[in-house]
């Protein structure tokens, strides 16, 4: 039975993970890329993962704030657009229809970006 890495999302066996590894679920592959790219891996989850929350609390945009003024240009493009999204529907439910019906334009924002894939 393996673990899990968070950075390349495979279930690796022990032996790919160092010690240090273990802890931070990093396998030794990953944790050999550079921290900027291991960053902006982190980042990007973090962002995806207010969407799938049931609120957005005013915590997680203070967070989103601080990730705007990322120097990585995506994370930065990606916290503003979510930002954008909690602010004019904080909570889960039905956000998505809410959004098509009141917001267009920040809901094609969000199909540019790639957090929503486009429908027909």
């Amino acid at each position: 039975m393996g673990h899990w890495c968070r950075i390349c999302g495979r279930s690796r066996p022990n032996e790919k993970f160092s010690g240090k590894g273990h802890k931070n679920h990093i396998c030794k592959e990953c944790s050999s890329k550079p921290k900027d790219e291991i960053e902006a891996i982190d980042q990007t989850e973090e962002i995806f993962n207010f969407l799938s929350q049931s609120r957005i609390s005013e915590k997680n945009i203070a967070r989103l704030d601080a990730l705007k003024q990322s120097a990585n240009k995506r994370i930065s493009e990606l916290a503003a657009v979510i930002q954008e999204v909690a602010r004019a529907c904080p909570h889960k439910r039905r956000r998505l229809k809410f959004l098509a019906k009141e917001h267009k334009p920040l809901l094609q924002k969000l199909i540019e970006t790639g957090v929503l894939l486009p429908w027909e």
